[in-house]
């Protein structure tokens, strides 16, 4: 009985230094324009504003979005659904007008295209001539 408790207790030790070492490092703050000048898996925090696209892309519950600020812009990928939570688009209609965007803040609130947010993420650099900005959370400034 008594290695079975510890074997249970290593596992639980185990699992909570694993848990810890996956934590998210502090964001660095960053501006739009500086997103695609960042090292792949930058970890970051900006200030912008979303909007939608003319072509909206979605696919494995995330779409791509248009995110800008101080004049410049990149593609922002986010969770998306029918029924949003903290941090997710509203999925818009097939036939979308600029101000179907809706999207849910981490506080629960509800934003859309005239809402100045601050972002969470990581920068994507799927190739050398291409980023994104793959976004986590969603707040007020």
């Amino acid at each position: 009985m008594k290695p079975m408790i510890l074997l249970l207790s290593l596992l639980g030790l185990t699992a909570v230094f694993l848990t810890a070492c996956e934590a998210e490092p502090d964001p660095i703050p960053a501006t739009v324009a500086e997103l695609c000048t960042l090292e792949a898996n930058t970890w970051v925090r900006v200030e912008g504003q979303f909007s939608l696209p003319t072509f909206l892309t979605c696919q494995e519950g995330k779409c791509r979005l248009n995110f800008g600020g101080g004049g410049s812009g990149i593609m922002a990928d986010m969770r998306t659904s029918d029924t949003p939570r903290a941090n997710m688009l509203k999925l818009p209609p097939d036939q979308f007008a600029d101000d179907d965007l809706s999207f849910v803040l981490d506080d629960e609130t509800v934003g859309d295209r005239h809402t100045v947010v601050s972002v969470m993420g990581r920068v994507k650099r799927p190739s050398e001539t291409s980023c994104y900005l793959d976004v986590s959370s969603i707040s007020l400034p």
